[in-house]
């Protein structure tokens, strides 16, 4: 009996020192998660400071801060960009939304600092420091623009400006119609004070080259010309200040800049 009863003492006092140990493996296992944890919130909190220390474009020459920033910037455009830009960022042709792969840029040259003050201020977006100055007006109402004297164009005028916009593009254009329509662009129809004298656009204000074969509206047909000119554009990008962060901000902004980078190698 004696012998029961110290065998038995002995099992429990096993038991609660494997018990015990368990515990304090579960606690060592949760201690180092923990750690690990806050390692690297220190660490993103360092790399952070260091991205918005440095000017937006100097990031780009960082291959470490460049990878940071892509990797967190990535879901942030996702869920505050794909909705129009769509998640390859190839954009939207029947709304207007640019394609943010092709490394054609409409405002500015596609430099980070560019791409952050959109991201910034917007387009059309009613803040102002936004980009607002480059309405396409509508040339089929009475009253083109609300804002600038410019007659109308009558359908006939509207077909001649298309027929020169092809000829630009080198496909096929009526001669005398391409000619007239030279004529409206660069004198009543007032086309070259935003797209400027070579039809090549101008990305200070906004406006589009017509010469390069990329089109925002439409897929370039004579139809879809026509729409543009006949009843305007004026698409709208919100202003993001205020409404993200600034380390936010400038991490969208370089995950932007990464897709025109990766045209022809990730495509």
């Amino acid at each position: 009996m004696l012998n029961v009863r110290r065998n038995m003492k002995q099992i429990h006092l096993h038991s609660l020192l494997k018990s015990r140990g368990c515990k304090g493996l579960a606690y060592s296992v949760i201690g180092l998660a923990l750690l690990t944890v806050i390692i690297a919130f220190i660490q993103n909190a360092l790399t952070t400071n260091h991205l918005m220390k440095v000017t937006p474009d100097a990031a780009i020459g960082n291959p470490k801060l460049m990878e940071f920033a892509e990797k967190r910037g990535a879901p942030l455009f996702r869920t505050h960009c794909a909705s129009c830009h769509g998640e390859d960022g190839k954009g939207n042709t029947i709304f207007g939304v640019p394609n943010l792969t092709d490394r054609d840029w409409l405002y500015g040259t596609g430099r980070v600092s560019d791409i952050e003050k959109v991201l910034f201020y917007g387009i059309r977006s009613h803040n102002p420091r936004g980009w607002n100055l480059a309405v396409m007006p509508a040339f089929a109402r009475p009253v083109p623009s609300v804002t600038e004297r410019i007659p109308p164009m009558t359908p006939g005028e509207t077909r001649a400006v298309i027929a020169y916009l092809l000829k630009l593009e080198n496909r096929p254009a009526g001669g005398t119609l391409a000619a007239a329509g030279d004529m409206i662009f660069h004198g009543n129809g007032g086309c070259y004070d935003c797209h400027t004298a070579d039809a090549k656009g101008d990305s200070a204000i906004g406006a589009p080259d017509l010469t390069d074969g990329i089109w925002l509206y439409g897929d370039g047909s004579p139809a879809a010309m026509f729409e543009s000119i006949a009843y305007g554009r004026q698409g709208i990008c919100p202003a993001w200040t205020g409404k993200l962060s600034l380390p936010a901000i400038r991490e969208i902004s370089i995950f932007v800049y990464s897709l025109s980078q990766n045209v022809g190698r990730k495509k």
